[in-house]
Order: structure tokens, then C-alpha cells, then sequence
């Protein structure tokens, strides 16, 4: 399997034998040509039973992925929950710090430097804690008390900025020798990981839905899962790529604003984990959402609320970013994007638990 970096602003290609984030070229985005990728299911459990396709050796793992499937007859026949909130820390990002810390490893990385705004920062602290290497966490300083309580008791060395987006340009101008900056947004390691997720439904449902429902905001899992179904699309595993439906939240919508035009709206007060401004990979997000037929969508508060709610009451503890995804369903389906006998997949992306102080206020 030979590996190259190639940026996707300037095209510049480099073999990957050392972590890169970002093009030394132009600073564009990153991603991973693979050549000679072969599929073939593996005897590990998880994630890394797609490992044949994972760029990367099986180094740490906490037992992510293979998250319950279930089926959602209450919002329709075809309709499926996929609860990726199941995972070991409590979100998706799992499936992408699994990849990039193993591949820090072999890069022989002794401490790995993040910014998140809670999700992305506990995945990464335990991983790190669990591969033996320091973690530095910068988190805005209004991120969730339950988020920054597990970071720092998961051993990471945790330190709050005045945003979101200070946290990201303090964290990379932190990382010093033997670092790597794991930077989610960018990393192209951490979308190996997320990819695994398009082939793990192709493996609980025996073919791909209609469309996939999914919030978004960086855009690490909308881009995961284009890159895995364009994968199989590739083998021959599938014979089309599903609808990509990204879901917004009110004042962090540039991927709608970019196909749409601006949506302008007070900041959201509760989807926390999609607080993300010019995300870098916009454009591929773009292609990704447009590319499958799909589209991108604004949901707002009240609407966020209502859904969180009902989806509390029928037994799925999750946080309110992962509800926006059933407002994305049921405001697609009130516009005849979508039908009720349409095969769709929505994916719970994060858990409740890191909310129940705030739970019984809203």
C-alpha cells in the first residue's frame, strides 16, 4: 500500500512518511491518495475490522465502532437510528482519534496537541491516555463544565481560550518537538477513522440507504463518510453513493451559506459540539454534500429543542447537537426531500450524559 499527501488546494503530492496537518506549500488541507487499497474484512472486532483499508497500524483502540443499528418505526418503515454516541467516549470522534493517535504512534509522536469545543478533546485525551502519551487539550472557556471535567480527568492537560477559534490558532502555535497537532478539522488520518463508518453500514444493512442524515460542522464525518461509500463505490461493493443530508445549526452554517446563501441568526445556545466557523475542508464539504445528490439545511433552536426532547422520551440519551439530526429528518421530510418509505439512515453523533446538568432547565 503506498500512501501520498496531497493537498487539495494546490495539488502538491509528498510520500506520507511524517505527520503532516496542513500543505508546507500553501497551507491547504491534506488528503490521502492510497494506492493498491484492497478490501478485505479482518479477525479484529470494531473499527478495525475494516483495517484493510486503514492506512495506518492497529495501535490503540478502545473497542470503537460497530455501534447499534436501530430501527426507528416511529418516524418511518425504511427509517434507522445509527447510534454512534455508543461509542467509548461518548461520540463518533472515536472512529478518528483511534486512526490518528495509532498513526501519531508510528510517526513516534511522545504528545499530541488538540482544540475542540468538548467531543473531539475527551476522544483524543483518551487515547492518548490509553497509548501512553501526553495530551494538551485547548478548549473555548465556555465548552460544557461535564466535557472539560473528563479531559482533565482522563489525564490530559486542559487549557481554555477566549473561543473556539482561539483555541485552534493557540494549540497550533503550541505544538513543540516530538508533538504532533492532531487538529481534527484538518487531519487526514482522523477521516480514515470516520470513513469506517460508511462501510460498517454497508455491513448492518447488507446494501447503502437512501440518504444519510447527519449534523455537521468541521465536517469530519460528512467527509468520512464520502470518502468511504466513493470508496466502495470504487470496489464495486455498491453501485451508488447515498444522499449526504448535512445539518446545521443557527450562526455556524457556512456549508449552507456557501450553497444557499448566508443564513444569518444569533449563535446557537445549545448545539455546542457545532460550533465551528470557516471550517478548512469547506469546499470538499461542498462536493461531498452536492456530489450525492444531498443537501445542507439550518436548524434552529427551538427546533433542536423539540427534537432532543422527543428523542430523550423514546430512550436515547444524547447531546442536543446529535438531536439536530432528527430536526434535519423531519424538516426533509415535511419538504418532500426525503419520503416515508425512503431507506435513511440518521446518525446520533454524541451523548447526553455530559448534559444532565443542564437537562432538567430546558
Amino acid at each position: 500500500m503506498k500512501i501520498e499527501y496531497r493537498c487539495s488546494r494546490c495539488g502538491y503530492t509528498i510520500e506520507a512518511t511524517s505527520w503532516l496537518w496542513q500543505c508546507p506549500k500553501c497551507g491547504g488541507p491534506l488528503d490521502l491518495v492510497i494506492e493498491g487499497l484492497k478490501f478485505t474484512l479482518s479477525e479484529y472486532r470494531g473499527l478495525w475490522r475494516f483495517s484493510s483499508v486503514i492506512p495506518a497500524k492497529p495501535l490503540v483502540s478502545l473497542g470503537e465502532g460497530f455501534t447499534p443499528l436501530v430501527k426507528a418505526d416511529f418516524l418511518g418503515k425504511g427509517s434507522y437510528l445509527k447510534l454512534e454516541y455508543l461509542n467509548p467516549t461518548g461520540s463518533f470522534k472515536d472512529r478518528g482519534s483511534a486512526v490518528a493517535i495509532s498513526k501519531a504512534l508510528e510517526f513516534g509522536a511522545k504528545a499530541v496537541v488538540e482544540d475542540s469545543s468538548g467531543n473531539a478533546g475527551i476522544s483524543v485525551a483518551a487515547y492518548a491516555a490509553t497509548a501512553s502519551i501526553k495530551a494538551r487539550i485547548y478548549v473555548p472557556k465556555d465548552a460544557p463544565e461535564g466535557k472539560k471535567t473528563l479531559i482533565r480527568s482522563l489525564g490530559a492537560e486542559l487549557i481554555e481560550t477566549s473561543s473556539r477559534t482561539e483555541a485552534s490558532r493557540v494549540a497550533i502555535k503550541s505544538v513543540g518537538p516530538n508533538e504532533v497537532y492532531i487538529g481534527h478539522a484538518w487531519n487526514p488520518w482522523f477521516l480514515q477513522g470516520t470513513k469506517t463508518l460508511a462501510y460498517e453500514l454497508l455491513n448492518q444493512i447488507g446494501h447503502v440507504p437512501n440518504a444519510v442524515i447527519l449534523p455537521v460542522s468541521a465536517g469530519t464525518l460528512l467527509l468520512g463518510l464520502w470518502i468511504g461509500f466513493n470508496e466502495l463505490l470504487g470496489f464495486g461493493l455498491i453501485n451508488k453513493v447515498p444522499r449526504l443530508y448535512a445539518v446545521q445549526t443557527q450562526g455556524f452554517a457556512d456549508l449552507y451559506g456557501r450553497i444557499h446563501g448566508e443564513y444569518s441568526k444569533e449563535p446557537t445556545k445549545f448545539a455546542d459540539a457545532l460550533r465551528v466557523s470557516n471550517p478548512p475542508r469547506l469546499g470538499q464539504m461542498v462536493n461531498a454534500v452536492m456530489g450525492s445528490g444531498g443537501d445542507a439545511l439550518v436548524i434552529e433552536d427551538d427546533e433542536l429543542l423539540q427534537a432532543w426532547k422527543t428523542l430523550l422520551k423514546r430512550g436515547y440519551i444524547v447531546e442536543p447537537s446529535s438531536a439536530i439530526a432528527l430536526s434535519g429528518y423531519m424538516k426533509l421530510l415535511s419538504n418532500n426531500y426525503i419520503g416515508s418509505d425512503d431507506e435513511v439512515v440518521i446518525i446520533l453523533t454524541g451523548s447526553g450524559l455530559k448534559y444532565i446538568d443542564i437537562m432538567s432547565k430546558v
